[in-house]
C-alpha cells in the first residue's frame, strides 16, 4: 500500500462542529467524521457569546480520537462562519468570550457608525454589503461601549485565526475570513485605511494578513504532549467555511464561467466566482457582497438566511415534545405537495426571522403582514420554507446574470443542506437551471484540499480536479 497522508479539518458551523479526518493516497481524498459536537451560544446578562473554550476542548477531543484510531497526523486547519472575532490581551490570553453575530449590541451603535461611514461608502471601499452583523459594526460597538479594550487588547483574531492561535501560539489574519467583515479594501489585500480612520479603529489590532493556504505554525509542545501527537502543522487554510466549500466545487465546465454556486446550510450563500470584485450600484442595491477565494479570486455572493428557518422550527417542535427529523420534514413537504397545496412565499432575510424564537409564529406574522394565508400544519410550514428558499435562490441567480452579463447554465449546490433532495429539485424548478448537488462535506473537503496545497502535496490549480476524482454529484433538472 502506498503512502497515505492524514490531515484534520476542524469544520465549525453556526450550530455544530465536526473534526474530520482527511486521507490522501496520491490520487483521491476521503473524509471521515471523527468527532461531532454542538455549537450552542451562551446568553449572559443580555448578551450572546460563543463558548470558545468548550469548542476548543471538543476539537482537542477530536484530535485525541484521530490519533488513537489513525496514528500520525500531518496537519490541521480550522474553518468557521464569518464576521466574529475575539481579542488577545498583551499577555497572550483571550480577553473574553467572543460575541455571537446575533448579539444585539450593534443595534444601538448602527446609526452613529453609518453617520461616519454611510452604507454606500462602506460598499465602495470594502466591497462588503453593509450589515449590522459585520465585523466593522461589532468592533465599533465594542470600542464605543468598552474603550478600555484599546489599552488591554493586543490583537483581534477572527474565529478560525483565534483557534489557530490557541493551537500554535501564532497570530495571523487569513484573508478569506477577514474579507467577510467590512474592514479590508475591496480586493481583500489589506486593511482599509479609510474605514479605520473614519471610525477611529486601531489598525494595530489587525495582525499581518496572509493568503489562504499559509502554514501558520506548529502545534504547541504542551498540546503535543497532552494529545499524543507529533509536531503537526497548523495551517491557515481557506478559513471562512464558504471559501473552503467553494474551493471544493468540481465545476462541470472547468473554470465555472457559466456556473453559480449555493453553499447550503444554516445560511445559504448564493454567488459565483469572478476575477475582480463587483463594485457597482446595482450590486449594492441587489444586496451582493464580495469576499476572497483561495487562489486570490473573488466571490460575488448574497447571504440568504438558509435552513436556519427549518432548524429553528424543528427546535421548537422538539421542545414541545413533537420532534421532526430532517427526513420526516422532507416527507411531510412531499405529502402536502401531492395535495396541490400552494405555499405562501416568504423573504428568508426578513428581520422577523433573524433571531432565535418561535419561527412558525414569525412566519404566520409575515404572511399576515403580506396578505397571504399562513401555513396551518407542519407540512405546510416546511414546504413554505423550502419553496421560499428555492424562490430566493432563483431570484439571486437571475440577479447574478444581470450583474455579470454571463448566462448561468449550472448551479452547483454544496454542503449539508443538499441532503434535502427536495430543496435541490425545487431550486432546479424555480431557477430553470440544472442543479449539480455535491459534495455534501464541501467545507471539510475544501479545507483538506487547501491543506494539501499548502503542504506542497498537490498543485493549487489542481484541487478541483482532485475533488472531481474523489466525489460524485447528483444532477437535478427543471421539471423532473
Amino acid at each position: 500500500m502506498g503512502r497515505v497522508i492524514k490531515l484534520l479539518a476542524m469544520d465549525l458551523g453556526a450550530s455544530s462542529g465536526r473534526v474530520m479526518l482527511g486521507s490522501y493516497d496520491g490520487e483521491r481524498i476521503a473524509v471521515e467524521e471523527i468527532h461531532r459536537f454542538p455549537n450552542q451560544p451562551v446568553q449572559l446578562q443580555g448578551h450572546l457569546y460563543w463558548d470558545v473554550l468548550r469548542l476548543f476542548h471538543e476539537m482537542k477531543q477530536g484530535i485525541r480520537k484521530a490519533v488513537k484510531r489513525h496514528g500520525s497526523i500531518v496537519s490541521l486547519s480550522v474553518d468557521t462562519w464569518g464576521v466574529d472575532y475575539g481579542f488577545i490581551d498583551r499577555g497572550g490570553q483571550l480577553l473574553y468570550s467572543p460575541h455571537h453575530y446575533r448579539d444585539q449590541r450593534t443595534e444601538a451603535r448602527e446609526a452613529a457608525l453609518e453617520a461616519l461611514l454611510p452604507k454606500e461608502e462602506q460598499f465602495r471601499l470594502t466591497g462588503n454589503q453593509p450589515a449590522r452583523i459585520n465585523t466593522v459594526y461589532q468592533l465599533y460597538a465594542d470600542l464605543q461601549a468598552s474603550p478600555w479594550i484599546r489599552e488591554t487588547a493586543d490583537k483581534m483574531l477572527m474565529m478560525p485565526d483565534l483557534f489557530h492561535y490557541l493551537f500554535s501560539g501564532a497570530a495571523a489574519a487569513e484573508q478569506t475570513i477577514w474579507s467577510t467583515g467590512g474592514l479590508l479594501t475591496e480586493d481583500s489585500a489589506q486593511p482599509s485605511v479609510e474605514v479605520l480612520n473614519r471610525l477611529d479603529l486601531p489598525a494595530e489590532l489587525i495582525p499581518q494578513l496572509v493568503p489562504a493556504g499559509t502554514v501558520a505554525g506548529t502545534l504547541l509542545p504542551a498540546l503535543q504532549e497532552e494529545l499524543g501527537t507529533g509536531p503537526l502543522k497548523v495551517i491557515a487554510g481557506a478559513s471562512h467555511d464558504t471559501a473552503s466549500a467553494v474551493a471544493s466545487i468540481p465545476y462541470l465546465s472547468g473554470q465555472g464561467q457559466d456556473a453559480a454556486f449555493i453553499s447550503c446550510g444554516t445560511w445559504s450563500l448564493v454567488g459565483m466566482e469572478s476575477e475582480r470584485p463587483v463594485i457597482t450600484d446595482q450590486a449594492r442595491e441587489f444586496g451582493f457582497t464580495n469576499e476572497a477565494c483561495f487562489g486570490g479570486t473573488n466571490r460575488v455572493l448574497k447571504n440568504i438566511t438558509g435552513l436556519w428557518l427549518l432548524q429553528e422550527s424543528q427546535r421548537g417542535w422538539a421542545e414541545a415534545g413533537e420532534p421532526v427529523s430532517h427526513q420526516e420534514a422532507v416527507e411531510l413537504a412531499r405529502s402536502i405537495m401531492r395535495t396541490g397545496y400552494t405555499a405562501p412565499t416568504i423573504d428568508p432575510n426578513d428581520e422577523l426571522f433573524s433571531t432565535p424564537g418561535d419561527m412558525p409564529g414569525c412566519i404566520a406574522v409575515y404572511c399576515g403582514r403580506t396578505g397571504q394565508p399562513a401555513p396551518q400544519s407542519k407540512a405546510e410550514l416546511i414546504l413554505t420554507i423550502l419553496s421560499s428558499l428555492a424562490a430566493s435562490y432563483a431570484k439571486t441567480i437571475r440577479e447574478l446574470e444581470q450583474l455579470t452579463g454571463r448566462t448561468i447554465r449550472t448551479v452547483h449546490m454544496v454542503g449539508g443542506g443538499i441532503q434535502n433532495e427536495l430543496l435541490c429539485q425545487l431550486t432546479a424548478d424555480a431557477s430553470g437551471k440544472e442543479v449539480a448537488a455535491g459534495p455534501v462535506e464541501a467545507s471539510a473537503i475544501g479545507n483538506i484540499a487547501v491543506q494539501l496545497a499548502a503542504l506542497g502535496e498537490v498543485e493549487a490549480s489542481g484541487i478541483r480536479e482532485l475533488v472531481a476524482r474523489s466525489y460524485a454529484f447528483t444532477r437535478h433538472y427543471p421539471g423532473s
